[in-house]
């Protein structure tokens, strides 16, 4: 299994020698296994990346983020070839009825709300029962738009009366830079399965090549909500390159996923496979993680 995460945001040149990266900053060198990496975050502009070696990168599956001037993740790189199952599911994708699909959503939100109340808890912020009571009025489809109203309440608390996610600021920078890293990770493994990523669930924007992976996201925000919030220091006026590498770090994560442990990679895989067992039976049978005290996954 894939383990490795890197993060490079100096001027290099990567390359492929006997199956593994080079690395090559001047007069050093660093090699790296291809089949132990699991992604690759380029923050600096200036990286040389051969065309052999994103072909290779495609064919082992492992995702390259691209970040742009502010350093942020803007593009993700991700192979389309090899999933024998592409055109089954995506019909089943169509097929889906709307009732599954609401249902679907319900446990989402359902999910979601819960674990921003226990992110709170986590916190030790007073009010995280109040997000509990919420939870209890989300219906089929979230007809009664629990998710906002409880969004909306769950920032305030986080973070003050005054916030809002739409302005600019560093809480925003960091929450960002974590949702586009767990984002991608999802749009690889719905590829991987063979779904076409646009198809949502609830999200439906025409312009938007992500919707279900957005969808499925939504279980996962408050796993960087308390990780930014426990380890990224807010006095600063922009990320800096150690606080993205801690933040890159979240993928190391442990949620409960079906009564189990996992990082987040392993449970964004028992997630869409459970997705592809419900669309398949016509049943909602979808498994989704929940938050938990924070711990990483370490690996051997």
């Amino acid at each position: 299994m894939a383990f490795r995460n890197i993060y490079i945001q100096n001027d290099v040149h990567l390359k492929i020698k006997n199956e593994q990266v080079l690395i090559q900053k001047n007069e050093m060198e660093y090699t790296i296994p291809l089949e132990d990496i699991n992604c690759i975050c380029i923050e600096s502009q200036r990286t040389n990346i051969s065309t052999y070696a994103l072909k290779k990168f495609v064919e082992h599956d492992i995702i390259v983020y691209i970040c742009d001037e502010k350093h942020l993740p803007t593009g993700i790189l991700i192979g389309t070839n090899n999933y024998s199952r592409q055109l089954k599911n995506i019909r089943l994708q169509f097929e889906v009825s709307k009732p599954l699909n609401k249902r679907i959503w319900q446990d989402i939100v359902n999910v979601k709300v819960r674990n921003q109340s226990e992110t709170l808890r986590i916190l030790k912020k007073e009010h995280y029962n109040k997000l509990l009571e919420m939870q209890k009025g989300i219906t089929s489809g979230d007809s009664r738009n629990v998710e906002a109203k409880a969004a909306a309440f769950y920032f305030r608390e986080l973070f003050g009366k005054t916030f809002n996610r739409k302005i600019e600021c560093i809480e925003n920078t960091c929450l960002n830079y974590g949702y586009a890293i767990i984002r991608g990770m999802i749009a690889r493994t719905l590829i991987m399965y063979g779904f076409e990523p646009a198809l949502g669930i609830f999200h439906h924007n025409q312009l938007n090549n992500f919707n279900l992976a957005d969808d499925f996201i939504e279980c996962f925000r408050p796993v960087v909500d308390l990780y930014v919030l426990t380890n990224c220091d807010f006095g600063k006026k922009y990320l800096s390159s150690e606080e993205k590498q801690k933040i890159f770090s979240v993928i190391n994560c442990l949620v409960l996923i079906d009564g189990k442990k996992f990082n987040i990679q392993g449970a964004i895989e028992y997630m869409v496979k459970s997705y592809s067992t419900s669309i398949n039976q016509k049943e909602n049978l979808i498994k989704l993680p929940y938050l938990i005290e924070l711990e990483e996954y370490r690996y051997a």
